[in-house]
């Protein structure tokens, strides 16, 4: 695999949380397909944020993009230890290193609600088998969309693409 298939993972992932959110305000749906919805909306949205994270790490230390991702060994970074897992925790602060903007949820969440905040620190593969909201509001499940829409477009934006 080479790193800009985090990128069009990421793009895929985006669009088809677009889809989900126009089905979610059809007004006919039943509150369990709404909750279905939101379930995978939650889920594409995070990893959405972990493939565009992923991809800015390896843009940024100007990794080879004809390289299979799996033999990044850069000092303090490799692809084991660091890439390979899905919680934000174990690669963010590459991303941080390496990019000087503030990325919503990742290095700055002033004005962004304490429900999506903990919703992206939650955030693992596991929530694909999660069949329940929780405490949260809905609305703080299309909110971390529209958050990884927004870091899709930081990390765009601030690469060298």
């Amino acid at each position: 695999m080479l790193y800009k298939d985090f990128k069009n993972a990421a793009r895929k992932h985006l669009n088809t949380c677009t889809v989900l959110e126009e089905k979610y305000h059809i007004t006919t749906n039943t509150p369990e397909i709404k909750k279905s919805i939101l379930l995978n909306v939650y889920y594409l949205s995070g990893y959405t944020i972990e493939c565009m994270v992923k991809y800015g790490i390896y843009d940024l230390i100007g990794y080879d993009k004809d390289k299979d991702i799996k033999l990044l060994a850069h000092p303090k970074l490799n692809y084991p230890v660091h890439i390979k897992h899905h919680k934000f925790e174990r690669y963010t602060e590459h991303l941080v290193k390496y990019i000087s903007c503030p990325i919503p949820l990742i290095n700055c969440t002033n004005g962004i609600n304490d429900a999506v905040v903990r919703l992206y620190n939650n955030w693992d593969a596991e929530v694909r088998y999660k069949y329940d909201l929780g405490a949260v509001d809905e609305r703080h499940y299309l909110d971390f969309f529209y958050k990884s829409k927004k870091i899709f477009q930081v990390i765009s934006n601030n690469i060298r693409g």
